[in-house]
C-alpha cells in the first residue's frame, strides 16, 4: 500500500500559462491535472486586459507572438466570442531598428506621420514624430480567456495549495506534496508565478526570478470618444516625460495606462515584505501627469487602479526561458498572457516528451544572451 497518489501530468498554477497547458494536454488525450490553491486566474493573470502586440526585441519572440495569435483565433472560434479586440496597437518613439523582427516574420505594419497620429489614435494629443502602426494587434480580453480555459479543462483542476516538488531518489518523475495529499507525477510542468522559483528550487532548478510591484491606473475616456475604438499603445519617446504601455478595458469605457522603466516596479523584500515607506501613489501621480500631456481625449483623473505583481529574469520584461529536468520542467518570465496559446502547446509537448522543444530553446538562448 502506498501513501501517494499516481498521476501521469501535474500542472502547478491555474493561471494563464497553466490552463493553456493544462488545455493543451487534455486535447491531446493526456491524463493531466492542474494544482492552484486560489481560483484560477487569481494570480499574475489577474484583471480584465492584457495587450496583444506583435513587436519585440527578438525576432524568436515575435515568432512566438505570431504562433499566439494563432492560438487565441483557434480559441475563439471554439468558443464563439472574441478574446483579442479589433483596436490594433500604435507606438511612439520607434523606428526600422525596432521592426526587424516583424520584417523577418512577415508580420503587417506601418508607420504613419505624426501628423495623422489622431487618425490611428483619437485620444493622442499631436505629435511630430511617425508612429508605429501594429493593426493585428488589440485588447485581450483577459477574464474571458480564463473562463474559457477553466470551462475547457473542467474538473481537472484541483484547488490545493502545493507545498514542494522534488524529485525521488529513483529519479522517477517527480512528487507533489500538496496540502491535502502526496502526488507521484511523470512529468510537472510549474507555470506558477511569483512561486516559479521556490517550487523549482526543491526540484534542483535554479531560476532567477524577480517579483515587483506595478501600478495600473485606469481613466475614464472623454464622452466625445466614447464607442470610439482606441488602439493599445506604447510610447518610449519620452516626449510627453515618461515612457508607458496603455490599453483599452474592453468597452468599459476606461482606458489603463502604466509606466514602463527600470524605476516603475517595487521590488518585494524577503518574505514579500515590501520595504519601509514604500507607497504606489507616486507612480500613480507620474501616470496621470503623463495623461494630461498625452492623452487629452482621457480625463487625466484616475477612476480605478489595479496594483499586480510583475515577475521578470535578468533581462527585463521582455524575456522568457524554460528550465528542464527529467520529471520536471518550469517556465517564468514577463508579459507572457500573448503567447500563452503557443506557450501552451510547447510546455505540454515538453512533459509529453520530457524534453524542451527547440523553440522553447531559442527563447532560453535569446534571454541568456541578453542577461
Amino acid at each position: 500500500m502506498t501513501h501517494r497518489r499516481e498521476l501521469d501530468i501535474a500542472v502547478i498554477g491555474a493561471g494563464i500559462l497553466g490552463l493553456a497547458t493544462a488545455e493543451a494536454l487534455v486535447r491531446r488525450g493526456a491524463d493531466v491535472a492542474v494544482f492552484d490553491g486560489r481560483p484560477p486566474g487569481a494570480g499574475l493573470s489577474g484583471g480584465l486586459t492584457r495587450t496583444f502586440r506583435h513587436r519585440h526585441d527578438s525576432e524568436a519572440l515575435v515568432a512566438m507572438a505570431v504562433e499566439g495569435r494563432r492560438g487565441f483565433a483557434r480559441w475563439e472560434e471554439r468558443l464563439g466570442r472574441e478574446l483579442i479586440g479589433p483596436e490594433g496597437a500604435v507606438y511612439h518613439g520607434m523606428d526600422d531598428s525596432w521592426v526587424t523582427g516583424m520584417v523577418a516574420q512577415r508580420v503587417e505594419h506601418s508607420f504613419v506621420p505624426g501628423s495623422d497620429g489622431a487618425e490611428v489614435f483619437p485620444a493622442l494629443a499631436p505629435v511630430d514624430r511617425p508612429l508605429l502602426v501594429d493593426p493585428g494587434a488589440g485588447a485581450i480580453r483577459a477574464k474571458r480567456t480564463i473562463d474559457a480555459l477553466v470551462s475547457w479543462v473542467g474538473d481537472r483542476i484541483i484547488p490545493f495549495d502545493v507545498h514542494s516538488v522534488t524529485v525521488p531518489s529513483d529519479g522517477a518523475g517527480a512528487e507533489v506534496q500538496t496540502t491535502e495529499a502526496i502526488y507521484r507525477a511523470r512529468h510537472v510542468v510549474i507555470c506558477a508565478g511569483t512561486a516559479v522559483p521556490w517550487l523549482a528550487s526543491s526540484a534542483g532548478l535554479d531560476i532567477p526570478l524577480v517579483s515587483a510591484l506595478h501600478a495600473r491606473p485606469h481613466f475614464r475616456v472623454r464622452p466625445h470618444l466614447l464607442g470610439t475604438p482606441l488602439p493599445c499603445w506604447v510610447d518610449v519617446s519620452e516626449e510627453f516625460g515618461a515612457k508607458v504601455y496603455g490599453s483599452p478595458i474592453g468597452e468599459t469605457g476606461t482606458y489603463v495606462v502604466g509606466l514602463i522603466g527600470a524605476d516603475v516596479d517595487v521590488p518585494f523584500g524577503p518574505g514579500g515584505a515590501l520595504p519601509a515607506g514604500t507607497g504606489m501613489e507616486d507612480h500613480v501621480r507620474r501616470v496621470s501627469a503623463y495623461v494630461a500631456k498625452a492623452m487629452p481625449g482621457l480625463d487625466p483623473e484616475p477612476v480605478g487602479a489595479r496594483v499586480c505583481v510583475m515577475t521578470k529574469l535578468p533581462k527585463g520584461s521582455d524575456a522568457l526561458r524554460a528550465w528542464h529536468r527529467p520529471g520536471v520542467s518550469a517556465i517564468a518570465g514577463h508579459n507572457l498572457f500573448k503567447m500563452a496559446p503557443a506557450l501552451g502547446d510547447l510546455l505540454a509537448e515538453t512533459a509529453l516528451k520530457d524534453q524542451l522543444p527547440e523553440t522553447l530553446e531559442r527563447a532560453g538562448a535569446d534571454a541568456l544572451e541578453a542577461a
